[in-house]
């Protein structure tokens, strides 16, 4: 059998074949993308929601100053056993006015679902039931959440009286003192005089508490979904209340 290489048959062969190349060639390059995307794709446990409602906000520089804490030694060596390894890509904070038109929609789709850590006015606890919230045990307050120097009764929370036991749900930050939000409408020009004269019961809310989404895969063994290695979510509240409160 004659299989010797020459000119003509490599000639011939592309002329008739040559589709199958291009073929090859494509799923080839799309086959490296996939790869490459799916190793530079960032995880759910990579990256932490805020979802903030707010009647204004400014640029707060939270997700630099977390990055730079967690690269340093200080959270190394007391942070990796209790809230995992330097993990994060992004820290990403979505402010809505909670008197805004799709408010309603924005709260239940991208703060139900996609955030892990939320800030919610008061008659959203009265209109919903605070148990489908993250309890506050006193071990997650106390071990991850509250900064150096405090104590549980530092801090105010909304609570609720179960089975003749009293649980917190959330963590009252309306009157932290030095937050990047504005949490009082009595300090926004337009909602001064739209809400002046209106009833105390359909005035918009003042009084706001932080919560978390317990289907969230960054608070550790709190979490539904979240494995015990992957806490980093109470690591930036915990810094969230130590820069604001």
């Amino acid at each position: 059998m004659d299989n010797k290489v020459t000119k003509k048959r490599i000639n011939d062969h592309l002329e008739y074949d040559w589709f199958w190349y291009l073929i090859i060639l494509i799923v080839s390059v799309l086959l490296c993308w996939f790869v490459f995307s799916q190793i530079n794709r960032t995880r759910d446990y990579e990256d932490i929601n805020f979802f903030v409602s707010c009647y204004d906000a400014g640029d707060n520089g939270f997700e630099a100053r977390i990055k730079r804490e967690m690269a340093s030694d200080s959270y190394r060596l007391a942070g990796t056993d209790k809230y995992g390894e330097n993990v994060l890509r992004s820290i990403t904070f979505e402010t809505q006015d909670p008197l805004g038109k799709e408010y309603a929609t924005l709260l239940q789709t991208h703060g139900m679902v996609s955030s892990d850590i939320l800030i919610v006015g008061e008659k959203y606890f009265m209109q919903n039931s605070a148990q489908n919230f993250l309890e506050l045990t006193d071990e997650l307050l106390t071990q991850y959440l509250l900064p150096e120097g405090l104590t549980v009764d530092d801090l105010q929370y909304f609570t609720v009286e179960s089975e003749g036991a009293v649980k917190r749900y959330g963590i009252k930050v309306s009157d932290f003192s030095r937050l990047p939000f504005t949490m009082n409408w009595r300090s926004v020009e337009s909602y001064k005089t739209q809400y002046a004269e209106s009833p105390e019961e359909e005035q918009p809310d003042d009084t706001f508490y932080l919560i978390f989404n317990p289907s969230s895969v960054n608070i550790g063994k709190f979490g539904r979904k979240s494995k015990a290695q992957n806490a980093q979510a109470l690591y930036t509240v915990s810094r969230f209340i130590a820069y604001y409160r």
